[in-house]
């Protein structure tokens, strides 16, 4: 097994994962929270979806074709930078509700008494 193709089933499981976080309810909610096209999302999926239907034949086709393989490259290099994108949408919907909830007990520190 080469490691291309090794790199190829570590790329698509992370486009699986992606697929899966663009449907998040931190991710739809983050969105929501900030007043963001949320269409944007159901176009990220749909286009992970392809990408991830193309890997295996590019994979293949990247050993002989050097264009078949900077594209390859570019595509891994957007996925990756895809995932980072998620990442921070999530820990800052997290960050923000542990906000709310700080600044409403610090309205009302006597609410749970």
């Amino acid at each position: 097994m080469s490691v291309e193709y090794i790199g190829g089933s570590i790329l698509s499981a992370v486009i699986e994962v992606l697929s899966e976080k663009v449907t998040a309810p931190e991710i739809l909610g983050f969105f929501k929270s900030h007043k963001l096209n949320d269409g944007l999302l159901g176009k990220l999926k749909e286009t992970l979806n392809t990408l991830n239907g193309l890997l295996d034949d590019a994979e293949e086709k990247q050993i002989t074709k050097p264009a078949v393989q900077r594209w390859l490259n570019d595509a891994r290099h957007a996925v990756y930078e895809a995932e980072d994108l998620m990442e921070v949408i999530e820990y800052e919907h997290l960050r923000s509700k542990d906000i709310k909830a700080a600044s409403r007990r610090v309205r009302n520190p006597y609410r749970s008494l």
